[in-house]
């Protein structure tokens, strides 16, 4: 049976995806925790709702992480005054520090990986992963608009 160049990708995403939950498994972190530290270590400050946007985790669970990463003084939450329902998560130093040392097995991980696939591989790679990102959710909203999903 010969599998597409599609099926090929669907199946390297899934397997993708895989590996880092195995990697959380092993690490003793919850998915939402690793995403809310992670995005907020590259990005620095971020509201609730980007953070599920980025994610696409539940709202539940990323409030989850932010509380219990607040009841550590972790992360420090502001108000926006321009509208006082944003609120804003940043982590606090000691929510850097603990952040970064919980990640750091996974950026070593990460950058052990890409050297191995090389700087040129990897531009390529981000490059085409986005245009495929991109792409594909082109394609899914028209298709919703059409079915009256949007």
């Amino acid at each position: 049976m010969k599998i597409s160049e599609t099926e090929k990708l669907n199946l390297s995403i899934i397997h993708g995806s895989r590996a880092y939950s195995q990697w959380e498994q092993d690490h003793d972190l919850p998915d939402y925790l690793v995403v809310i530290m992670y995005e907020l270590l590259i990005r620095g400050k971020l509201t609730q709702r980007e953070l599920v946007n980025l994610s696409d985790l539940p709202k539940q669970s990323i409030n989850k992480g932010i509380k219990i990463l607040r009841d550590h003084d972790h992360i420090s939450m502001t108000v926006d005054p321009s509208d006082k329902r944003v609120r804003f998560c940043q982590l606090t130093e000691a929510g850097r520090k603990y952040a970064y040392d919980r990640l750091r097995p996974l950026f070593e991980l990460e950058e052990k990986t890409a050297q191995a696939m090389g700087t040129d591989k990897m531009k390529l790679l981000a490059k085409l992963s986005e245009e495929w990102s991109t792409t594909f959710w082109h394609f899914l909203s028209e298709e919703r608009s059409k079915n009256g999903k949007l």
